[in-house]
């Protein structure tokens, strides 16, 4: 026997350390060892009850074939069927008849079981296969489950019940731990409330939230019918909030929504859009377009910010009106819309053009009101008053209300004006032109005079408290005096043109928004 106090004269050498690292190692493999061979122990499918058993061979292998309420156990899982065989060699069973499994997160149920041991793997068969986790069931024809995992497969087609939902689908994986099921191919989820399309769909049960990936469509079902569409998303089928993203668009009675990202409240139904936003009520013909939009269809109310836009189409071309906010209230009893729009509003008509501080638009009357230094432009002519309202009729241009500092400005040439000055003024349209004017109240008029060789030759200075002025291709054409007239004819060359402006005169030619890009630019 060797002495180690020879080989290691001093307390804590080396040779103390290597024997004490070396019974750890060896302690440690005998550790691991241990629990490799209780975790083979606990893979090894146990025989806990069978009415009959019998030992064969098949194809020169072992097998015991049980007869009679077979129950088999594995680790925490029990599997229950009318008759199997089990290869014990292998560790694996063929089951048949009444076939149950119990593991801790699910049970399932079939006619036909192929159990792998080793692996925990299970693929049943029969004309009803079910699987559940006490809250949803799963049924379909062939499941593949693995139970170390908790995660079953079909891909024959199949079908996940909970208390109201029904969700079909071709091929389906079920999460059982995290009771998640994914759905591919053909998906349909059907709600008493609405029914429900998509490619890709996952399910989480206890939630009651889907998740939806690919072109997916949700119709509501009922008075409230409606379309939802996007390309993902989710939705919840307990509480009816849901987002929507990429494509999406939300379709009512006689709205549309849509933007880059939507947010949806089906029991109140308030939505929100985000970016690249619309908002069309197919029934009046209007777009309402901005960064930000918010709806609330049972009150008939909406708003949207950035870059807003309110688009009405009429049949040869579209009114643009653009706004720091625009509103809309909605009477669908009346089937009346009225539009709202606050700061900085421009307007764009390849016939008429605008801007003033806020606007209402009411299709009761397609009466369009302009406040807060209001300036319109039609054709050469700009027109002002502390008060506009202008009103269509079958979508045309039909009549003018110019209220308290009216005033009406015609480009003659560039330094020269036509002008028409008044307390109000009623104007008529024809083809979208401006053909007359009454005046009412300390009328006054400048109008120039061309030969037939559309050369310069006079100007005539009219005043008179009420008159009516008869246009031709947006130029005074005659003017009738009706009270008190004193009208005078001038020369052209006898007075420069600074004389003959009238007070209150600007010329606002700079602010007019020559396109539909430029009403989102003020000047």
């Amino acid at each position: 026997m060797i002495d180690n106090k020879i080989l290691s004269p001093y307390p804590g050498s080396s040779f103390d350390l290597f024997k004490r690292t070396f019974l750890l190692l060896i302690m440690f493999v005998m550790f691991c060892y241990n629990g490799i061979a209780q975790e083979k122990k606990a893979r090894q499918i146990e025989i806990i009850q069978a009415g009959s058993l019998e030992g064969v061979k098949q194809n020169d292998i072992e097998v015991r074939r049980l007869i009679g309420n077979v129950i088999f156990k594995q680790g925490d899982t029990y599997m229950y069927c009318d008759s199997a065989l089990f290869y014990e060699a292998s560790n694996s069973i063929d089951a048949y008849g009444s076939i149950r499994i119990e593991g801790p997160a699910a049970k399932l149920y079939g006619d036909v079981l192929h159990y792998e041991g080793n692996e925990q793997k299970a693929v049943i068969t029969g004309k009803e296969v079910r699987m559940t986790d006490g809250k949803m069931q799963l049924m379909t024809t062939a499941l593949n489950y693995d139970l170390a995992n908790d995660i079953g497969e079909y891909n024959t087609g199949g079908k996940v019940l909970d208390h109201e939902n029904v969700l079909t689908s071709t091929r389906g994986y079920y999460y059982a731990k995290e009771r998640m099921v994914f759905f591919k191919d053909h998906v349909l989820l059907n709600n008493p409330k609405y029914i429900m399309h998509s490619d890709t769909l996952k399910y989480h049960t206890p939630s009651e939230i889907a998740y939806f990936f690919g072109p997916s469509t949700i119709n509501s079902l009922g008075k409230d019918s409606g379309l939802i569409y996007c390309e993902n998303g989710w939705y919840s089928t307990k509480t009816e909030k849901s987002y929507f993203g990429k494509n999406a668009y939300i379709n009512s009675k006689s709205n549309r929504l849509s933007g880059d990202s939507l947010l949806y409240d089906r029991v109140t139904s308030i939505g929100r859009a985000w970016n690249n936003v619309q908002l069309t009520d197919t029934v009046q013909k209007t777009i309402i377009g901005g960064d930000y939009a918010f709806m609330n269809e049972k009150q008939g109310k909406s708003f949207v910010t950035g870059r807003s836009t309110l688009t009405k189409i009429f049949t040869s071309d579209s009114l643009f009106i653009h706004a720091d906010t625009l509103y809309a209230i909605q009477d669908t009893a009346q089937k009346i819309n009225s539009y709202f729009a606050y700061h900085h509003v421009r307007i764009f008509k390849p016939d008429l053009q605008g801007q003033c501080d806020s606007l209402v638009y009411s299709t009761s009357d397609s009466t369009i009101h302009f406040f807060s230094s209001p300036i319109l432009w039609n054709e050469k002519n700009q027109l002002t008053a502390a008060h506009i309202r202008l009103q269509l009729v079958d979508n045309k241009l039909k009549y003018l209300f110019l209220t308290s500092n009216s005033f009406i400005a015609g480009l003659e040439d560039s330094v020269r004006f036509d002008q028409i000055k008044g307390r109000d003024m009623v104007g008529f349209f024809n083809d979208n032109k401006l053909y007359k004017i009454n005046v009412t109240g300390n009328g006054q008029s400048v109008y120039y005079i061309r030969n037939k060789k559309q050369q310069l030759t006079g100007v005539n200075k009219a005043d008179c408290s009420d008159m009516v002025i008869y246009m031709s291709d947006s130029k005074v054409q005659k003017i009738s005096l009706l009270n008190q007239p004193d009208a005078t004819m001038y020369p052209i060359q006898e007075l420069p043109p600074s004389e003959f402006k009238l007070r209150d005169f600007t010329w606002h030619g700079d602010k007019r928004p020559i396109s539909k890009e430029e009403i989102y630019i003020w000047k």
